[in-house]
């Protein structure tokens, strides 16, 4: 697998190097919680799917099926999500 001169094994280490880096700051976010009210896990996972999508439509020149499979999801998916996105801003 090498696409654009990434191999196996590079993606392999930069999957360990997010793990490790967020490993970091979630402990950091959990002991910064004030309250049981904060929903700490579903602010992270809203950002990062945010972030993802974003970076996707960007290398696709916001091309919706070449993000979607950039992500892995399906188009419909996206397009839902996209639009969710733009009604929370």
């Amino acid at each position: 697998m090498k696409e654009q001169g990434i191999t196996a094994g590079d993606i392999s280490r930069l999957y360990r190097q997010v793990e490790g880096k967020l490993e970091s700051i979630v402990e950091k976010l959990l002991l910064s919680k004030v309250n049981d009210k904060d929903n700490i896990l579903q602010s992270v996972q809203t950002m990062m799917e945010r972030i993802f999508i974003t970076s996707a439509m960007k290398i696709a020149e916001n091309n919706v099926s070449r993000a979607s499979r950039l992500l892995g999801i399906n188009r419909n998916t996206l397009s839902k999500k996209l639009k969710e996105m733009n009604q929370d801003d």
